[in-house]
């Protein structure tokens, strides 16, 4: 990494990713529960610090996309800090004391919302992982020195809070995990450095729920007052420079998702498959271009998603980076 600073230069650090995985045993493992939100890098520049040109707080998604303005509620973040920082993190919502993805799509694609609309589905910033503090790259230090840091600089507040972590034995985070119906548990090597947008196994994603993101290549209508309109989604990933179909799903889709698709879906005159599968009805084919997340029961190497349930938009995610998530 270069020696200036990327909190000065208003810059951007790609975010370092899981893979699926078994959870790991072993004493250079840290284990912290999976937050069901949307993957925010924070870069914080408070007043009054002489190394911070131009203080306030800018929010950036996993794409890189400004979306500061859609979370005006931690914008006291900067001013409670000493120095400036960078910060990795989710924003989620709550739904008593576990997070709603569900619930957080109220507010993923509102670039100003309203005082009411903040008021009814508040966000509270989980910060993991510290990247940069006042001007000196962590980048290159082990996970556990970064770690330590994080925990000595920021105290909770009022929208934000750094969530604790469990060194050792991950299995009962694991179970708490289970027991409270959330996604699983992230289990990060002690000795890990952060590799900015790579994906690795230093970091590896434990889930009690089977899901992840697709891309959306149509639709199919459906049936009754459906008739149609969107009945159900089709669903894809890429494999070797190609897009690999998934299967398709209609459970969980909601009036407010069809509505809120519906604008998002830009036709396509040809299909983006080298076959064409084999389907009930005469699907509409669009542009490659929307991220949706989808749990499921199961999913075969050689086939289909089985009982695959709609959850939610993922615009925070690249189209061209959606494949299957395999254990190694």
């Amino acid at each position: 990494m270069a020696d200036a600073s990327i909190a000065e230069s208003g810059g951007w650090i790609p975010p370092m990713k899981a893979t699926i995985g078994k959870l790991p045993t072993g004493d250079d493992w840290a284990f912290e529960l999976k937050w069901d939100g949307m993957r925010i890098e924070a870069l914080c520049r408070p007043a009054g610090n002489e190394r911070s040109a131009g203080a306030g707080l800018v929010l950036r998604s996993r794409s890189g996309r400004d979306v500061t303005s859609s979370f005006p509620e931690l914008a006291p973040l900067a001013d409670a800090l000493g120095a400036s920082a960078i910060f990795d993190g989710e924003v989620v919502v709550f739904e008593g004391d576990r997070p709603s993805f569900g619930l957080l799509q109220h507010r993923m694609h509102v670039e100003a919302p309203t005082q009411q609309l903040v008021a009814d589905y508040p966000v509270v910033y989980v910060v993991f992982d510290l990247l940069e503090l006042d001007g000196q790259s962590l980048l290159p230090l082990p996970y556990r020195t970064r770690r330590a840091l994080l925990d000595d600089f920021l105290d909770d507040g009022p929208t934000w809070r750094v969530p604790p972590v469990v060194e050792g034995d991950g299995q009962p985070l694991l179970t708490l995990a289970e027991s409270r119906g959330l996604e699983g548990v992230v289990a990060k090597r002690l000795s890990s450095r952060y590799t900015p947008g790579t994906r690795t196994a230093d970091w590896l994603k434990v889930k009690v729920r089977r899901s992840q993101e697709f891309v959306v290549v149509g639709w199919l209508p459906g049936q009754g007052a459906l008739e149609g309109w969107i009945g159900s989604l089709l669903l894809a990933v890429w494999d070797e420079g190609r897009l690999r179909f998934a299967g398709a799903v209609g459970s969980g889709l909601a009036a407010r998702d069809r509505a809120q698709l519906a604008p998002l879906l830009h036709p396509s005159d040809t299909c983006p498959f080298d076959e064409i599968p084999t389907l009930e009805k005469r699907p509409t084919w669009i542009e490659p271009t929307v991220v949706a997340e989808v749990e499921y029961g199961s999913w075969p190497a050689d086939g289909l998603l089985r009982h695959p349930v709609y959850i939610g938009l993922r615009p925070d995610h690249d189209p061209t980076q959606v494949v299957r998530e395999l254990p190694p």
